[in-house]
């Protein structure tokens, strides 16, 4: 009978034991998860000190990060910054920066100084930024985000071959203005006009379009001199880069405006006419007249 009773008294002791082990773990196990969340570092944004970047520029970038945990500090923050083949890269020889804590819901930034290679084309690239931390438990974790930065390249344009074909007009005739615009950048131009103006001549424009790189065109346009005078005509060339930003070139050019020359009558008398050489004349024929009638009647008389 004992040992029936101790056999029953044992199983209900394991029972009781079982349920409030049970009953504890999973309580423990609430308490955790209620206390505990898994930390998460994010990227909310960034920006340049340049609202432009050219290739080969050197920049600010800011990076803003947010500790989204609602009761988790974070520590031994390390963030890395990469790119492609170092098409971005720090300018002080190190990408990584380091914070040493982080409290729950903080925001904070982080800056450093990049360049970019001079040999890039015009388009957006990526920077990469990695970033490891612990939590207070020294649990690991890492992410990463994607930032875009558009590189652009200034464009390059040279004038050359600046002619006239006659530097010096009268008032309302025409002479011939030439000049060759050539590409010398690594993007292509948009855009580009020529417009002539002076004091002395009718102000006048060209479109001229478009001009890939390494490529040139020539302009040839016809001045009229509309004033008297003698100095300096302006050339303006305007055109434009891929993000529309204008640019400007100026060079000038001499030239003369004559007033016409009027033709003016002599005023000058007619010389006297030289009455001795009609009276020569008169006497030579007079002398030639009695010659020829002596001779005619001498020759009458011989053969009578």
């Amino acid at each position: 009978m004992k040992t029936i009773l101790a056999k029953v008294f044992s199983a209900a002791a394991c029972t009781v034991m079982a349920i409030a082990g049970f009953t504890g773990i999973k309580s423990l196990q609430n308490n955790v998860n209620a206390a505990y969340y898994t930390p998460r570092l994010m990227v909310t944004g960034s920006e340049t000190d340049k609202a432009r970047i050219n290739a080969g520029d050197e920049f600010e970038l800011t990076v803003h990060f947010i500790n989204e945990s609602e009761d988790t500090h974070l520590y031994n923050v390390k963030i890395a910054f990469t790119s492609n083949d170092n098409e971005i890269y720090p300018v002080a020889g190190t990408n990584v920066c380091y914070v040493d804590s982080v409290e729950d819901q903080e925001e904070f930034d982080v800056t450093i100084k990049m360049a970019t290679r001079m040999d890039l084309e015009e388009k957006p690239y990526t920077i990469n930024v990695s970033y490891e931390y612990e939590d207070k438990e020294k649990m690991y974790y890492q992410d990463s985000s994607e930032i875009v930065i558009p590189v652009y390249l200034t464009p390059v344009l040279s004038v050359s071959d600046m002619k006239l074909t006659k530097n010096e007009i009268d008032l309302n005739n025409k002479t011939s203005f030439s000049m060759k615009l050539n590409n010398v950048g690594k993007c292509s131009v948009y855009n580009v006009s020529v417009s002539v103006e002076g004091d002395m001549i009718n102000n006048t424009d060209t479109v001229v379009g478009n001009i890939d790189k390494g490529n040139n065109s020539t302009v040839d346009l016809s001045l009229k001199g509309v004033n008297a005078g003698s100095g300096d005509f302006n050339v303006t060339v305007k055109y434009e880069g891929a993000d529309g930003k204008t640019y400007e070139i100026k060079k000038s050019m001499s030239l003369t405006v004559n007033e016409p020359v009027a033709v003016e009558l002599s005023t000058e008398e007619t010389p006297a006419f030289n009455m001795t050489y009609v009276i020569i004349a008169v006497v030579v024929v007079v002398v030639i007249i009695v010659v020829v009638t002596v001779i005619r009647k001498k020759k009458e008389k011989k053969y009578a």
